[in-house]
């Protein structure tokens, strides 16, 4: 299997929507949604009341209008907020209303079905994870984060 690098583009601006609109028509080519089945957007909320550690819900508002012009199939926006309710953030951020204006649902995924998993820690020892399910079933995801620094991990 031939190893292809990855595209990114990167705007500069003051408007998130645009921004990230900008972006992805930067890189459509690269984003072939024909056939897909379940397509996750995943977000972050390394605080679920202090907006500048989260996913702006305008940077979210443009993947999804550009994912409904190409998929009218199941979507949806998940995430799993460590430290508070993913739902808090849902409602502190404005995320609420994206189920209906998008048909989407909003899933936290600490609360989703999970599967185990079999990865390498790092010594490469073998090692089980649980994991979402959704995420796991997903066939197309998108990762929608603020560009950050992390002095705390929680697993």
């Amino acid at each position: 299997m031939e190893e292809r690098k990855a595209r990114v583009a990167l705007i500069k601006g003051d408007d998130r929507y645009r921004n990230t609109a900008q972006a992805l028509r930067l890189i459509e080519g690269e984003i072939d949604l024909t056939d897909k089945k379940l397509v996750l957007v995943k977000v972050n909320f390394v605080s679920t009341v202090r907006q500048l550690a989260a996913t702006h819900v305008d940077a979210v508002r443009a993947v999804l209008d550009f994912v409904r012009e190409r998929y009218q199939g199941p979507l949806v926006v998940a995430e799993g907020a460590a430290l508070s309710d993913t739902f808090e953030g849902f409602r502190n951020f404005g995320y609420l209303p994206l189920a209906r204006e998008y048909d989407v649902l909003l899933m936290d995924l600490n609360r989703d079905e999970w599967v185990e998993v079999e990865l390498l820690d790092r010594r490469f020892r073998p090692m089980k994870l649980r994991v979402s399910k959704t995420v796991v079933e997903s066939d197309f995801r998108i990762a929608v984060g603020p560009p950050k620094t992390h002095d705390t991990v929680v697993v």
